[in-house]
């Protein structure tokens, strides 16, 4: 049965009485993703590396362009560019946390909500970084799908899932650069047309890249035009 708009939006009011908004981080009733206290945790990704997004003082990047870090000009990613719109830390890295491994799949639309501050999309469909299928079995629920989906009502883009991974890669916390890059070569393969397609990668974090380069080779091999990406948190 359809609803009319005002019955629809006196629903939302209802279960918004029954079941009100809490603060992704401390669960207090209220704001949603962040109370106030929490949302003064956040905080914006400071200029640094245009390509990677790593946090950089500006004067230690090269005057001629590209005006890329040291570890993009000597080691240039496979994706476009990676930018994020707050640090991980905070209230924001107690949410992530929550989302991922505390069963909250929930978390998942309520921080999609902060991709508003992202960067404009020189894209045509979101691609989620994807769980290798055991993890997923084991945790249920794939965050990144999550995000990718509340962030389709920002960008206003298809969620297309375009990648799988064929090769599992363990646990990235911990692992140095060169540990995380060799651990997720060749991890990924495409499971759709990508032919001149122009693709951005969502995930939760952005730590190293490394993922996420790894994930954009494999669509860049498959003949996607371009491939960005853009995550909730970008790591220190």
């Amino acid at each position: 049965m359809a609803f009319s708009l005002p019955l629809r939006r006196l629903a939302l009011e209802v279960l918004d009485l029954v079941f009100p908004p809490r603060c992704s981080a401390c669960e207090v009733p209220g704001d949603s993703p962040f109370c106030a206290v929490c949302a003064e945790t956040l905080l914006p990704v400071p200029a640094g590396c245009p390509v990677c997004g790593v946090p950089q003082d500006e004067s230690l990047l090269p005057a001629l362009k590209p005006r890329r870090c040291p570890h993009c000009r000597a080691h240039p990613p496979r994706f476009a560019l990676a930018s994020a719109p707050y640090l991980h830390g905070g209230a924001l890295a107690d949410a992530i946390h929550r989302l991922k491994y505390e069963k909250r799949e929930d978390l998942g639309a309520a921080l999609a909500v902060l991709f508003e501050a992202c960067a404009v999309l020189q894209s045509d469909v979101l691609v989620p970084i994807p769980l290798h299928p055991r993890r997923l079995r084991l945790r249920g629920y794939d965050q990144a799908r999550l995000l990718a989906d509340g962030a389709a009502k920002w960008f206003r883009l298809p969620v297309v899932p375009l990648l799988r991974r064929v090769r599992e890669t363990g646990q990235q916390v911990g692992r140095d650069r060169t540990s995380r890059e060799r651990s997720v070569r060749g991890a990924f393969a495409t499971t759709g047309e990508v032919l001149g397609a122009r693709i951005c990668l969502i995930d939760d974090v952005l730590t190293t890249g490394a993922t996420a380069s790894a994930a954009a080779d494999a669509l860049l091999i498959a003949g996607a035009a371009r491939v960005e990406v853009r995550t909730l948190a970008r790591a220190p």
